[in-house]
């Protein structure tokens, strides 16, 4: 059975440090995976009974304006709707928070799926540790396939 918790700052990232490791560090080569964003961010960390399947991490940029990041589903559970789930998950958590946007830094061989969940690109292709990556954004005030979480003005 999948679950997800929600679970804020340090404590999120314990729970979630394995498969972010396992994926960012093992499989993409990245040589840093923790931040001090860690501390002040809510983790979903996503379940399949014990096996953490998925995880990703939003904090606040400015008054309006949320970051989600960090956004890795194991292997096996690619292709299975769990990143999407946790994306409609961390919308709804911006918009509970009084956020109205979302932005991604997406590495560039993942904008198709964050296309596929409303976010639209912004500005040019920018290095991140040694990976092409895009700002996205998606507008929590309208209507997006990915969410109910439209708010109402």
């Amino acid at each position: 059975m999948l679950m997800f918790k929600q679970i804020y700052g340090k404590d999120g990232y314990n729970a979630a440090k394995a498969l972010r490791q396992e994926v960012f560090m093992v499989e993409q080569g990245f040589n840093v995976d923790y931040d001090e964003h860690d501390d002040e961010a809510w983790h979903i960390v996503g379940y399949d009974g014990e096996l953490i399947i998925g995880t990703a991490r939003v904090y606040k940029l400015t008054d309006t304006t949320y970051k989600i990041g960090r956004v890795a589903v194991k292997k096996d559970y690619r292709r299975e709707y769990v990143g999407d789930l946790m994306m409609k998950t961390l919308q709804d958590k911006i918009v509970t928070l009084g956020g109205i946007e979302a932005v991604v830094s997406s590495q560039l061989g993942a904008k198709g799926f964050y296309t596929f969940e409303g976010y639209e690109q912004v500005g040019d292709i920018y290095l991140e540790e040694g990976a092409e990556h895009i700002l996205m954004k998606l507008d929590l005030t309208k209507p997006h396939r990915s969410c109910s979480c439209k708010k109402e003005n």
